[in-house]
């Protein structure tokens, strides 16, 4: 009797079995990636009004965070600073006395066309329109000022601030990475009051952020974030209420 079908068909269903499962593993590999913020927010880098390098005023010139963003220890969020902030440094001239060493040093400080929009800024009390870089959605909270005072570096959250010419997102801040983080704080907690051995005579603050990275960085770093861990209390919460309310 003669086969209205050849036998290459049976092999029909297990294919597309097969091709349909490989199908579905890589959508969902590929979702998994491009629809979350390590795709769409990492790296993050707009283009700002004025070029504020973080590199030249925190990594050459040594501007502690804090001189800036004023209110990270005290508050929930870490505010930008205002253009008087700016002209704190960015002001005066060779010919009143200040702070300038020579004439061509303030000639081109004066015609810095960026440096011309902080002084316009200030006269007109107009603020810059900063582009937000690091922003959670609205039904999460973080709070700076808790993680800053148990220890947690300006450098977990945001890297080596000082080597970026142009800030940009280098953590997702996802809420999987956020929970990595509470589960083992040890990882992550820095030695700035002297609490451990390692560091009971050289302190160091917790914007340093070339010291942070060598201590997170160290094989003593689970032993010392341990005993920071136990000598403030901190036990992050895991919960959904603690940043959802």
């Amino acid at each position: 009797m003669t086969t209205i079908f050849p036998k290459w068909v049976n092999t029909l269903p297990a294919v597309t079995v097969l091709g349909g499962a490989g199908t579905a593993v890589l959508a969902i590999a590929g979702i998994s990636y491009y629809w979350t913020p390590s795709f769409w927010e990492v790296g993050y880098k707009p283009e700002q009004p004025v070029a504020f390098s973080h590199q030249i005023h925190v990594g050459k010139l040594g501007i502690d965070c804090r001189y800036c963003h004023t209110h990270v220890e005290e508050s929930a969020h870490s505010n930008v600073p205002d253009t008087a902030t700016c002209m704190n440094c960015h002001q005066g001239d060779v010919t009143s006395g200040e702070a300038y060493l020579n004439v061509d040093l303030w000639n081109a400080h004066k015609d810095n066309p960026h440096l011309t929009k902080i002084r316009s800024s200030y006269a007109t009390d107009e603020p810059v329109a900063w582009k937000r870089i690091h922003k959670l959605p609205d039904y999460a909270h973080f709070n700076h000022a808790v993680h800053v005072n148990a220890g947690v570096s300006c450098y977990s959250c945001h890297g080596r601030m000082d080597h970026q010419e142009v800030a940009y997102q280098v953590h997702s801040l996802s809420m999987g990475w956020c929970l990595d983080c509470h589960r083992n704080p040890e990882e992550h907690l820095v030695d700035v009051d002297g609490v451990t051995e390692q560091y009971a005579s050289d302190p160091f603050e917790v914007t340093d952020l070339r010291r942070v990275e060598e201590q997170l960085a160290s094989t003593e770093q689970q032993e010392i974030g341990l005993k920071l861990a136990a000598a403030k209390q901190i036990q992050p919460p895991q919960h959904c209420g603690a940043c959802h309310y």
